[in-house]
Order: C-alpha cells, then structure tokens, then sequence
C-alpha cells in the first residue's frame, strides 16, 4: 500500500483551493455581466451638471455671455486705478451676478476658464446641452400636471382644459385669463376680457406688469402692491414640482395669511429658482406651444429680469429686511416645519445646556 507524502497532500490542498478560487472568480464574472444589462450608460457628468444652470444661474443668459462680461470686466480693471471707477449698466451688473452664481453652483469652472480653450468649449457645449434639456424637461411636465392644479384650486373648470394641448388655454379659457390678466385690469369685467383678446392698444399684455397668478387668492392691493404678491398656491404648487418632487407639490397647504408683504428668497437660496418657476408657471397657463421668448406684447426675458432686479436690487434696508423676513417664510411652505434649523452661537448661549455648563465651571472656580 502506498503511503501519501506530505508534499502530495499539500500539492492536492493546493489544486482544491485553486479550483475554489477559479469557481468565485467565475461567479463574480457572471455577477458583472448581469448588472452590466441592468445598468443604463451614465449620463455625462457634464451634461448632468448643466441642467443646474437654467434653474438657478439665468433662465436666458448664454454662459459664453457670463464669460465674456466677466473678462470684461476683469480688463477693465487691471486698466484702472482704483475698482469703485468701474461704471456699468444695470444689465451688465446683472450678468455679472448670475456669472458669480454659476461659478458658486459649478466652482471648478474657474480654473477651467484659464485652461485650454479646446477643452473649455467641449466643456461648455455639455453645460449648455444639460441646461436647455432641463428647461425642456420643466415646461414640458408642467404642461400636462397644471391642469390637475387648475382643477383642484378651481373645480369644476367650465369647459374642462386638455393636458396635452394648450390651444384652450390663455386667455380664451376664463380661469387661465384670470391668472394670466394684469392686476391693473378687472378680469371679471366682459369688457376687459374683450379688449385684452383684441390687443387693444389700453389693454395691453406686457411684462411691465404683475399677473394675478403671483398673488395671494390671486387679488391684489392698489394700496400696497407687495402685499400678497408671491405668494400663489399655484406658485408654491410648481416651485415643488419642480425644485422639490412632483408629489410634493400636492402638499401645498394653502396662501398663507396675508401679512406679509412678499414671498421670495434671496440668490444662493432659492430666488434665482423662484424666478425660473415663474416664468416657466406663466408659460404653461398661456396658449403657446412652444418655448420661445415673446409672447404677443409679453416679452418672457424682460419678465424675468424684472423679477431679479425687483429681489437683487432692493432699494434699501426696510426692503431687504422684508425679504429676509419673507425668505423664514418661503422656506418654511417649501420644505416644512420639521426642516433642521441653523442655530447661531448666540443662540446656544441661551439653552440650558450651554448656561450649566458655564455655571459648572464658576463652581469649579475658573472662568464661565
């Protein structure tokens, strides 16, 4: 009888483990493959970043515009003495603000700009191709979900409007043309809907004037024109949509209670955001079926640049204080009131906590 060497018996465990090793290494493999038939090609980073852009830098602006004011601007400079001699318009300075959103929301483009500029442009035609699908994506889906918001917020709609078209929308439809109507105008007044439908030359439709859609119960204060305004159901309905999800745009709890004066928030949070919804909002209500930047005597862009000077460019301290004010508010229907809240060092100063741990320590003899 043969008799087994140990160097067999190590030689055999060996073959045993390798074949082990081979069997999960197979497996493994064929772990791969499946996922690899479940799992959609990614997106290009890129193009994914650039549908920020449209929401929250400029609804209209090209980003080659934002980069060109910037060097500009930085030329203008290095040619002067001292910065405080830089003159500029008023849309010069607002480009230049929505230049240093993008680079807060997109940081790593500033040194991208001093890079080669092959590898910029490949850069920018993702950014762009990502922001304008975004805008597409926004007015298209706020196009057919609208009119579940118009008939919750206006049952019955007499005639009922499609969601797939817009033919019968605008101000042919009486609930639409009360949104779309400037607050100036009566409305109810058959005579206003007639000469707003016949663009009568005192009956304009531009973007010098404030819908109805913005206010609270859609009304609005001759008296007080802030008051209210922003505040919209059906506007906190589309910022969710759109900023938040689709299902929590039906947790919109109502217009508030009137008493402040606006509802917006300041650029870095969410008014650049706000402004994009407004315009978007306005869009869906209208009868046009493509996205374009004039609306008969409505020019979008204009509307949208009001809408950033009215917040951007606040006239003075009581003004920004209301939107600061305002800002608790927004942020409160948008996001709840179980949202985590920054506490300031001041703040913790006053709990509990904070003041026994200062008066342990004049106990213990030292300093609070």
């Amino acid at each position: 009888m043969a008799i087994e060497s140990s160097s067999d018996h190590d030689d055999a465990a060996a073959v045993v483990r390798a074949k082990r090793r081979i069997a999960a290494l197979e497996q493994e493999v064929e772990v791969l493959r499946a996922s690899n038939k479940r799992v959609k090609p990614q997106i290009d980073s890129n193009v994914h970043k650039g549908r920020a852009i449209r929401r929250l830098v400029s609804l209209f602006d090209g980003l080659e515009d934002l980069i060109a004011e910037n060097d500009r601007r930085e030329e203008l400079l290095d040619s002067l003495d001292l910065p405080d001699q830089l003159v500029s318009t008023q849309d010069e300075d607002r480009t230049i603000r929505s230049f240093n959103e993008l680079l807060r929301c997109l940081p790593w483009l500033k040194k991208k700009l001093s890079s080669d500029v092959d590898e910029l442009d490949y850069i920018l035609r993702d950014l762009r191709k990502g922001a304008d699908s975004a805008r597409g994506d926004d007015t298209a889906n706020l196009k057919h979900v609208i009119v579940a918001w118009l008939t919750e917020l206006f049952h019955p709609l007499d005639p009922p409007l499609h969601t797939n078209i817009k033919d019968d929308r605008g101000f042919i439809h009486h609930i639409t043309g009360k949104l779309l109507c400037p607050v100036e105008y009566t409305w109810s007044l058959n005579l206003t809907k007639e000469k707003i439908r016949d663009r009568d030359p005192d009956f304009l439709v531009t973007a010098y004037s404030w819908p109805a859609m913005l206010y609270l119960d859609y009304t609005f204060d001759s008296g007080n024109i802030e008051k209210g305004l922003f505040r919209s159901a059906l506007l906190l309905k589309a910022f969710k949509h759109i900023f938040t999800s689709p299902s929590s745009a039906k947790e919109v709890d109502g217009d508030g209670d009137g008493a402040d004066a606006i509802v917006a928030s300041q650029r870095r949070r969410s008014s650049e955001s706000d402004m994009t919804t407004r315009s978007h909002l306005r869009f869906s209500l209208s009868n046009v079926n493509s996205w374009q930047s004039i609306d008969g005597d409505f020019d979008y862009y204009v509307f949208y640049n009001n809408i950033v000077d009215f917040f951007e460019v606040a006239p003075g301290i009581d003004a920004q204080a209301r939107i600061k004010e305002l800002l608790k508010w927004w942020n409160r229907k948008v996001f709840g009131k179980t949202r985590a809240i920054p506490l300031t060092p001041a703040q913790l100063g006053r709990f509990s906590v904070s003041r026994m741990t200062s008066q342990r320590a004049v106990h213990e003899g030292g300093s609070p």
